[in-house]
């Protein structure tokens, strides 16, 4: 093995060990955050409809959700999030689910098997991801009315206290 093939292997390693991790989420708030106001980015539907812009929403709230097949965390957040989805959809909320470099049938069986109906779209070359920072999943965005960031979080919501959090986080943005 040459010394590239192998700083390659390591990297890819150091990003799986990195990426998905159980550890306690960290939330940033939005003076913390990357941008104060939140990238406009065009993807196309993982349903095989066109490509949506986030300007599309444009004074809704928004919760961005960055997750790939293989993260085992964001496999055991999302049942969450549609339920959230369900009950606030007709309050305006925007639920968007941001696949990331991951294969479209295994990212559609994915949704498929957990019942997801919200919008989901695919970054397959990471290039939204990237433009949000995003180095591990799962990472939830939390956007407001007039497109500022005002929460990011790093890692899943899970169990009683994570979904405590979300709720709250989802407050913040509709008021």
């Amino acid at each position: 093995m040459d010394k590239t093939t192998g700083l390659i292997i390591c990297l890819l390693a150091l990003f799986f060990l990195t990426s998905c991790e159980r550890r306690n989420s960290k939330e940033v708030s939005a003076l913390e955050s990357d941008s104060f106001y939140a990238k406009d980015f065009s993807l196309p539907s993982l349903n095989g409809g066109s490509k949506i812009e986030l300007k599309y929403f444009k004074g809704n709230p928004v919760v961005i959700n960055f997750w790939a097949s293989w993260c085992a965390p964001c496999r055991e957040e999302m049942p969450f999030f549609e339920k959230i989805w369900k009950d606030y959809k007709d309050k305006g909320l925007v639920f968007i689910g941001i696949d990331v470099l991951d294969e479209e049938n295994n990212a559609r069986n994915f949704l498929n098997s957990l019942g997801i109906s919200y919008l989901n779209l695919k970054d397959s070359s990471g290039e939204v991801s990237n433009a949000y920072g995003v180095v591990a999943l799962p990472v939830t965005l939390f956007i407001d009315k007039e497109g500022r960031i005002v929460r990011k979080n790093y890692g899943p919501f899970l169990g009683e206290k994570g979904e405590q959090n979300f709720v709250g986080y989802i407050g913040e943005i509709t008021k």
